[in-house]
């Protein structure tokens, strides 16, 4: 099973640290390691491929039908004792002296605590895991998949439902409600919905700006399916446009396109990005593609590595990147267009599967 190989490569990356055990209590690493959403607790992994989840009584009965078959002990423990004192004897147990630590993922306080209570030698994890990560399976692609295609229906129901006087937040939560009717766990992260003047802000945040007839409207938004988060942003004209919002429009596209093209495995990150700007600068908007391409996609919305022009680290196979250049008018208009891409040898998969072409809806 696919959380298992997981744990046999966790404890891999033991037995390469010379640790004793990893101590996992992020929710992102908890998914990645057990295949399970809905759970809390910690996760112990050994050299030999045993893996324990500690949990407690609102869990339990999830926990055993979820891990069990997979291989894992299930323990639970009583509210009566202290979670590092119940850690702690835990370790004491398994004879662990050398303890591998989320040191990416705990608060200077909480390492603090750990430290003082667990009375055991500690080892970062590092990067370890993220760099597990990076790379997709076929099932977690197949899950960023579902999740996109969740959210690709959830703008299509949205866009003929567009309105003039329509505020920005009540469009924004619509496009919620349709992707969660449609199967998702929770929004990717906070949606962008943006009209008119306000497509010029690439994180803007959904207000009260009412639709008018020749607006931009820019959806920055994604699904979850099981853990995984989808990406995408869509720029359409409603109602009519101007030669310029035509020109922009096109513009992006054409970079995308062109980003898409130069992305393959072992292409530095940073090439990705230059491909889009090359574009955006000769047609003179350079100044205003004010943020990197992309990002890595999958358990969290901002992965490594990623589409800037500062990144040296090689693209490789199962990646999933964001391609996402704008071009930003501040006071007038923005456009950006975002698919994710899956590397894949010489040419990427375009995940997404929503039309790009310039649109005026309601027209």
């Amino acid at each position: 099973m696919v959380s298992m190989n997981r744990v046999t490569q966790l404890a891999k990356a033991v037995q390469e640290a010379g640790a004793e055990a990893m101590l996992l209590t992020g929710e992102v690493n908890l998914i990645y390691a057990t295949g399970a959403t809905a759970l809390e607790g910690q996760c112990l992994i050994f050299p030999d491929g045993k893996a324990i989840f500690v949990t407690d009584g609102r869990y339990t009965e999830a926990a055993e039908q979820m891990l069990t078959p997979q291989g894992f002990q299930v323990i639970t423990r009583s509210n009566t004792v202290g979670l590092y004192d119940y850690l702690r004897g835990l370790l004491h147990e398994h004879s662990i002296q050398k303890l591998m630590y989320e040191d990416d993922v705990l608060t200077v306080d909480e390492f603090a605590l750990m430290r003082e209570k667990l009375g055991v030698s500690f080892l970062p994890i590092g990067k370890r895991i993220r760099d597990l990560r990076a790379a997709k399976s076929e099932e977690e692609v197949a899950y960023i998949v579902q999740a996109q295609r969740i959210a690709e229906a959830a703008l299509e129901k949205l866009l003929p439902e567009l309105r003039e006087g329509m505020t920005e937040r009540e469009a924004a939560a619509r496009l919620n409600y349709y992707m969660a009717l449609g199967g998702s766990e929770k929004p990717s992260f906070d949606t962008i919905l943006l009209f008119g003047e306000n497509t010029s802000k690439p994180h803007g945040v959904p207000g009260d700006r009412a639709l008018r007839r020749g607006d931009f409207v820019l959806a920055d938004f994604g699904a979850v399916c099981h853990g995984y988060h989808s990406d995408m942003t869509r720029t359409v004209a409603f109602g009519t446009a101007t030669d310029e919002m035509r020109k922009v429009y096109e513009t992006v596209l054409a970079a995308q396109l062109a980003a898409e093209q130069a992305a393959k495995a072992d292409l530095l990150c940073c090439g990705m990005h230059e491909a889009a700007a090359k574009v955006i600068a000769e047609a003179g908007y350079g100044a205003y593609f004010t943020h990197a391409l992309g990002h890595s996609v999958g358990l969290e919305i901002h992965e490594m590595p990623v589409a800037s022009p500062r990144c040296e680290k090689p693209l490789r196979d199962g990646i999933v990147i964001t391609d996402e250049p704008g071009i930003y008018l501040p006071g007038k208009f923005g456009v950006r267009i975002e698919d994710m891409l899956l590397i894949s040898g010489a040419a990427p998969r375009n995940l997404t599967a929503f039309p790009k072409q310039f649109t005026i809806i309601n027209g």
